[in-house]
């Protein structure tokens, strides 16, 4: 009788204790359980911050590489050679600007690249092809309509890599240089901008962004 009272009292013991355990283990666990999620609601957030920021600057950095106006040529060994002539400029500058063809000084009324070899010509700004034409003095050249205000012509061409229609993106190769009326020792191409059917300076032009001439 005795021991039966003694496991009696035991039982009676053990049992409130495990409940107690198990309702500390249970309170315990649910905040253990708040503090991870919480830590890891941090985590992903700080993780999308990050990824917006980074696609945020490429997509900025995207977009503003592709509304500048590009150069005609990257070789090194081409230069502007024949400037564009400008009213404004230097008595110096003037007489740098000016093309001299058969005994008669005329204005250049864009800007002539030349090189002792031949080079490639590529688009300056995405856009379509408008016009190919022949020109008395630099023989073919392409036309390209970039917006409803702006083209760009492209005179003295050889192998022309472009049809009318076609629709160019920055850095298209148009064609190649090559000797002409004007530079019949040097290879060469003349770079013409109209803006609002108005000649304006290609040097100046080249490196702006397309949004300047809406």
């Amino acid at each position: 009788m005795v021991n039966e009272l003694k496991k009696r009292k035991l039982k009676g013991f053990v049992l409130p204790t495990l409940y107690l355990l198990i309702t500390i283990s249970v309170f315990v666990g649910v905040i253990l359980l708040g503090q991870s999620s919480e830590f890891k609601e941090r985590d992903y957030q700080y993780s999308v911050d990050v990824v917006d920021d980074n696609v945020s600057s490429v997509i900025m950095e995207d977009t503003v590489t592709s509304s500048v106006i590009a150069s005609p040529v990257d070789d090194s060994n081409v230069s502007a050679t024949i400037h564009f002539y400008s009213k404004d400029s230097t008595e110096e500058e003037q007489k740098n600007s000016l093309i001299y063809y058969k005994n008669t000084y005329m204005p250049n009324t864009g800007v002539l690249y030349t090189a002792d070899n031949a080079f490639e010509v590529k688009n300056v700004f995405q856009g379509k092809v408008s016009e190919i034409l022949d020109d008395e003095f630099f023989g073919k050249y392409v036309v390209v309509e970039h917006t409803n205000t702006l083209r760009t012509y492209y005179y003295g061409l050889d192998n022309i890599a472009v049809n009318v229609g076609d629709e160019l993106s920055t850095g298209t190769i148009i064609g190649t240089s090559k000797n002409n009326e004007i530079t019949t020792s040097k290879q060469s191409f003349l770079l013409e901008v109209y803006h609002n059917n108005e000649l304006i300076n290609p040097e100046k032009f080249i490196g702006t962004k397309i949004t300047d001439y809406n």
